[in-house]
């Protein structure tokens, strides 16, 4: 990305397909892991309406991939905020799988998102204020990267018995 920077192209298409590539990543990983056939049919149907959604915005003005889209980021985060939800609902009664990367994956694409939506008011604000809630952004990342590493850490490691 900073090589971008210094040849003064662009970056933001990689934003998009990065958005889009987490949506369709962790909506298959929440299909596969929910129990209820029911549940993971309307997980894979939201993301192909998603992708439907998406494909038809981008083939009416294909600029939009060039460009920070609020809507993309919005769709895809709160649709992967939905199935985290879904998840974290079923395993009030059950065993308590992929615990901590779904409360990770709740905190973080809902206030990314949210991030992200004011985002645009504080073009207008001050230096300070854009810096902070990009701060608070990468903060939040780096917490979800935690959380992840703990899950991992706690579900794959070997346990030792004595």
């Amino acid at each position: 990305m900073e090589w971008m920077y210094h040849l003064k192209l662009d970056n933001l298409f990689l934003i998009n397909i990065f958005v889009i590539g987490q949506m369709i990543l962790l909506s298959l990983f929440y299909a596969s892991i929910l129990k209820l056939k029911s549940q993971a049919k309307i997980v894979k149907c939201s993301l192909y309406f998603a992708l439907l959604v998406l494909s038809v915005q981008f083939f009416i003005d294909p600029k939009q991939f060039l460009k920070f889209n609020l809507f993309e980021i919005t769709l895809t985060s709160l649709l992967i905020v939905v199935f985290a939800l879904l998840h974290f609902y079923n395993m009030l009664t059950e065993h308590k799988t992929y615990y901590y990367i779904t409360i990770g994956i709740i905190f973080f694409m809902l206030g990314s998102t949210i991030l992200y939506l004011v985002g645009n008011i504080t073009l207008t604000l001050s230096k300070d204020v854009k810096y902070f809630s990009w701060t608070l952004n990468a903060f939040l990342f780096l917490i979800y990267q935690l959380v992840i590493l703990y899950e991992w850490k706690i579900s794959f490691s070997k346990k030792t018995v004595l």
